[in-house]
């Protein structure tokens, strides 16, 4: 039998957030979305000189495209040097120092897809000026690790646990499945008499986890049109007040800023409009305030962007609780209903019918009011 689009895009989900991935050393996300790409021939990839990736339908083109985006990168560990038993590796990403010795980590050799060895982090060398801190791992024999292959957590593959997924890297390979997912179900759009199909475009960004460089680099390599609405999908840090299984959010800005009102607001009336036809579809509007994320990047260069995302718990597989270093967890219903939404917005974030301007609902409301404002006879 052949599979539900919510199966596909569950499988899609457990296999990304299993793939290792590294600041710089991405490969293997690459070839999945290569691979997902290739299966589908409405679809062409573009790659910048910086190896970002951008998805295209094919005959579909528009000076402002809707372009949802997302990062391949997770915090974890480059080898740089390795003499028999120890290695040396930098860790790129942001993790509290005290998360790191005795803990356990596994080798990924490049060019080879089954996990390597398990060894342990025996001293940390924080950064104090350098890029990036400084660990020596020790196994229980001498590997063949080269520089440049990576060590991530020990933390084994996703796992769903009811409606919970617990994976080594959610952040932010969930919200590029879910991208993934909703960019299947457009692409089945025909055009009709009534509208043409919508312009939705993929990007996916490296290295953003020290400090946004791929964003910074697809501005400047011309890879994204100027006229582009940018839509960065996360995974942020889970509060109270922001609570895992409590649907998607729409993000209005981070720790960092703010983001475009208009376009915040637009998505947010698209929301609006499927939790008005679906009571069991929820979601939230938030300032989430735990990290800083690409589309305040993507403002200050001059482009117009917003974020919607994930509530993540053990955000950077930091289990703050209990100090230790835990798969990361998000709200299987939160995914699909980031998925739904996606799709939504593909499909209606243009339609009149569905979103329009707050200044011309403050036009209309003024027009049917005024009149409470004429002076007193």
């Amino acid at each position: 039998m052949k599979p539900s689009a919510h199966q596909r895009a569950e499988r899609g989900l457990a296999e990304l957030t299993s793939l290792p991935t590294a600041t710089g050393h991405e490969d293997r996300v690459v070839a999945w979305v290569e691979r997902w790409a290739k299966r589908r021939r409405s679809v062409t990839i573009k790659r910048d000189r910086y190896g970002n990736l951008m998805l295209k339908r094919v005959g579909v083109s528009s000076r402002r495209p809707i372009v949802f985006t997302a990062h391949l990168d997770h915090p974890a560990f480059v080898v740089t040097a390795c003499d028999g038993d120890r290695v040396t590796a930098e860790f790129r990403g942001g993790v509290r120092d005290k998360y790191f010795v005795g803990t356990a980590v596994r080798l990924h050799r490049d060019g080879i897809d089954r996990p390597g060895p398990r060894g342990v982090v025996e001293t940390l060398r924080p950064a104090e000026g350098r890029s990036f801190k400084t660990v020596g791992v020790r196994f229980v024999s001498a590997v063949d690790a080269q520089p440049g292959d990576i060590l991530t957590w020990d933390l084994g593959a996703a796992k769903i646990k009811g409606d919970r997924l617990h994976a080594p890297a959610c952040d932010d390979l969930a919200a590029a499945a879910a991208m993934f997912a909703a960019f299947g179900e457009l692409l089945k759009l025909r055009r009709t008499s009534k509208r043409d199909v919508p312009d939705v475009r993929l990007l996916c960004t490296r290295a953003e986890e020290v400090g946004f460089i791929g964003a910074i680099g697809a501005c400047k390599s011309g890879l994204i049109p100027k006229g582009a609405r940018l839509i960065a999908l996360e995974n942020s840090k889970s509060f109270a007040e922001s609570p895992i299984g409590g649907g998607p959010i729409v993000r209005v800005g981070d720790r960092t800023s703010t983001f475009d009102p208009a376009l915040t607001y637009q998505v947010g009336q698209v929301a609006q409009a499927l939790a008005g036809r679906d009571a069991d579809f929820r979601w939230q509007r938030k300032l989430m305030t735990g990290g800083t994320c690409e589309a305040s990047a993507f403002q200050a260069l001059g482009y117009t962007a917003t974020c919607v995302c994930l509530p993540l718990g053990n955000y950077h597989n930091m289990n703050e609780d209990h100090g230790r270093i835990e798969p990361e967890v998000i709200a299987l219903s939160d995914y699909h209903g980031l998925v739904r939404l996606l799709v939504e917005v593909g499909k209606s974030l243009d339609d009149p019918a569905t979103t329009v301007p707050f200044k011309a609902v403050l036009d209309r409301l003024f027009d049917d009011r005024r009149s409470l404002l004429a002076p007193k006879k």
